[in-house]
């Protein structure tokens, strides 16, 4: 008794029906709203319109929480959508994979990517720590990073952790992972703050953009 109860909405990729749903909840006796339905295989051009559709149907004062997106970039979509949380296994997933997130927290900063290591599923956002470029690099994850694992350890030492099958190898991506995509949305609240988050996400995507064309090319 007396537990928040937050309002379900879905609809799929039907806009209207996306609509509907949220103006019925919107007038039921909830502490919040589940936004449903998302990141099970919708493009990212049509994924703002479906966002959009909720949303803006929905009371200002009550926070929306959004299952399905994880993806920075699909990240930036919600909050510019007017998304408060997101539920995603995201981190999970990229540190069960091997994977480590690298890209800049700093609105100001470059990331020095190398496309060469494309093929081995790294891109402009995370590095492959499985890849045997990394066997060596007596570097940490990220530099000037603070969390534990950059503070302790190198690329080359997990390398080694991953390819041994060694447990500690996931623990300490994970506290990797976690404390830069918290990082992620630190970054976004001060953008918001700074009334600059939409060239905060434009600026985002366009790196995104560059990787891809830049991708392709060198296959």
């Amino acid at each position: 008794a007396g537990g928040a109860v937050f309002g379900s909405i879905v609809g799929g990729s039907n806009i209207e029906e996306r609509k509907r749903c949220a103006q019925e909840v919107a007038v039921r006796n909830v502490s919040g709203y589940w936004i449903g339905g998302f990141g099970l295989g919708e493009s990212m051009e049509e994924r703002p319109s479906l966002l959009n559709a909720v949303t803006d149907n929905l009371p200002k004062d009550w926070p929306r929480m959004i299952c399905g997106l994880g993806l920075p970039e699909e990240v930036l979509q919600g909050v510019a959508a007017g998304v408060d949380l997101f539920d995603s296994a995201y981190i999970y997933h990229l540190t069960i994979g091997g994977f480590a997130l690298t890209f800049p927290l700093d609105r100001t900063e470059k990331n020095d990517y190398n496309y060469q290591l494309s093929d081995q599923g790294s891109d402009r956002t995370k590095i492959n720590l499985r890849a045997t470029v990394y066997r060596k690099d007596a570097t940490p994850i990220v530099e000037d990073c603070c969390c534990y694992t950059c503070q302790n350890h190198t690329k080359a030492y997990i390398n080694h952790l991953l390819n041994v099958h060694e447990m500690l190898a996931q623990i300490l991506l994970e506290i990797h992972n976690t404390h830069h995509y918290l990082g992620f949305f630190r970054s976004i609240r001060e953008a918001i703050k700074e009334g600059c988050f939409e060239q905060f996400q434009k600026k985002f995507v366009q790196s995104r953009r560059e990787h891809l064309a830049a991708d392709v090319v060198s296959v």
